[in-house]
C-alpha cells in the first residue's frame, strides 16, 4: 500500500458562500434607495456597507468597512465598518495599499480568515479609499467583481472632502 501525501480536497460548502442572487438583492436595495436622493458620498459609503453586512454578515463575513487615505497619503483612516468601527489609520501598505496603487481588486487568505480589497474610485478614475472584507471563506473573482459593481457609483460623484468644482 502506498501512501499518497498530496490532501484530498475538501467540498467548498456551497451553503455559506455569497450568490450573485444575494449580491443582486443588495445592489436592487441600493439602487431604489439612491434613485430619488442626490448622491452624497458620505450617506453612500455607510449605505453601502451597511447593506453589504447585512447581507453577509456573520454568513460567512465576518468584517467589513471604508478606509479612507488621509490627505497626507502617509495612512488609511477608518471610514464606515462594521459590526465594529475600526480603532486607529494603518499604513498604505500590503493588500490595501496594492489594491489602491493598482486600481484593482485584490484577495488574500489570511490564517482563518480571507480579505478581499476593492478600491473606490471618483468621476475622475483616482482611488481615493478601498473597501475591505474579511471572510471565514475564501472570495472569488465573482465577489471581487460584484464588490467593484456596488462602488461604481462613487465614479458619479466627487470624492468626500473634495471642494466642489467652479
Amino acid at each position: 500500500m502506498i501512501d499518497d501525501p498530496s490532501p484530498v480536497p475538501q467540498p467548498l460548502d456551497m451553503k455559506n458562500r455569497p450568490s450573485r442572487a444575494r449580491y443582486d438583492k443588495v445592489k436592487s436595495g441600493l439602487d431604489l434607495k439612491w434613485r430619488r436622493r442626490a448622491p452624497q458620498a458620505e450617506r453612500l459609503m455607510r449605505e453601502v456597507v451597511d447593506a453589504l453586512w447585512d447581507a453577509f454578515g456573520g454568513s460567512p463575513w465576518v468584517r467589513c468597512g471604508l478606509w479612507i487615505l488621509q490627505p497626507d497619503g502617509g495612512a488609511f483612516q477608518p471610514g464606515p465598518t462594521r459590526p465594529d468601527p475600526a480603532a486607529a489609520p494603518v499604513p498604505v501598505e500590503g493588500l490595501r495599499g496594492e489594491a489602491f496603487a493598482s486600481c484593482s481588486a485584490r484577495r488574500s487568505a489570511e490564517g482563518a480568515a480571507a480579505v478581499l480589497v476593492v478600491p473606490v474610485q471618483d468621476k475622475n478614475g483616482k482611488p481615493w479609499a478601498v473597501f475591505e472584507a474579511l471572510s471565514s471563506v475564501p472570495f472569488d473573482e465573482m465577489d471581487a467583481r460584484w464588490v467593484e459593481r456596488l462602488f461604481k457609483v462613487f465614479q458619479t460623484i466627487d470624492r468626500p472632502g473634495s471642494p466642489p468644482l467652479p
